[in-house]
């Protein structure tokens, strides 16, 4: 007598809803994490939709500046908010205005952002990022400031108006990757490679911040230099 076999065909959209309800009996794999799998078997890598390598003729404006490669970066055009931006040896620069900022319309409130920042770790001096800028005086900021200790500082600004929302004391580097990222009501910062500040935003916060959809940089020393800005999404 033959033993008949019984083969069950599950589709892959069953599998996944089946994981998702299971998935604190996976070993640790969160929802998440399933919602993540491209059901086409591709891996989803985050889109460029801003950046520049400040190539240019030393003295140069960044205001009105396309960037370098505008192929890669959607014709991203800078724009100066605050104090005097100029490339300065194929890297960007500011003037010694406090809070000096300069952004890219990346369209887009949740991304990333990052940037290397050299001649920063001496005599007080400071550089960083802009997220959520709305164009006018209202942003959310991750700015390094040279100290003893040093320090990196989450900002808010409103209308002109800084809150710090956190601070930490992390050692510079001759060279530092600062990374600046919002997904929602979530920031993190990252230093060379190393997650620093995780924070989350209140209500009013995000309220405060509304669709400011513009990613750039904050300065406040003519001595430091930006250089390989870069800005994805997600």
């Amino acid at each position: 007598m033959k033993t008949r076999r019984v083969v069950t065909v599950t589709s892959a959209a069953s599998l996944l809803l089946v994981g998702i309800a299971h998935a604190t009996s996976l070993g640790g794999l969160a929802a998440g994490s399933l919602l993540a799998i491209d059901p086409a078997g591709t891996v989803t890598t985050p889109s460029t939709i801003g950046c520049d390598n400040f190539t240019g003729t030393t003295g140069a404006t960044m205001a009105g500046r396309t960037a370098t490669v505008a192929g890669s970066c959607a014709s991203r055009v800078w724009t100066v908010h605050v104090g005097t931006w100029t490339i300065q040896s194929n890297k960007a620069a500011s003037s010694a205005t406090a809070s000096a900022v300069a952004t890219q319309n990346t369209a887009t409130v949740n991304s990333t952002d990052t940037v290397v920042l050299t001649s920063l770790n001496t005599l007080g001096r400071s550089g960083g990022l802009v997220l959520s800028h709305d164009g006018a005086s209202t942003y959310l900021a991750a700015v390094m400031i040279d100290g003893s200790p040093d320090r990196v500082e989450l900002r808010l600004v409103v209308s002109g108006t800084a809150t710090l929302l956190a601070t930490v004391n992390p050692t510079f580097a001759t060279t530092n990757t600062l990374q600046f990222a919002r997904s929602n009501g979530t920031v993190t910062v990252t230093l060379n490679g190393g997650s620093i500040i995780n924070a989350t935003l209140t209500a009013a916060q995000i309220t405060s911040l509304g669709a400011g959809a513009r990613a750039g940089l904050f300065g406040g020393d003519s001595s430091v230099r930006f250089d390989d800005f870069l800005v994805t999404s997600p």
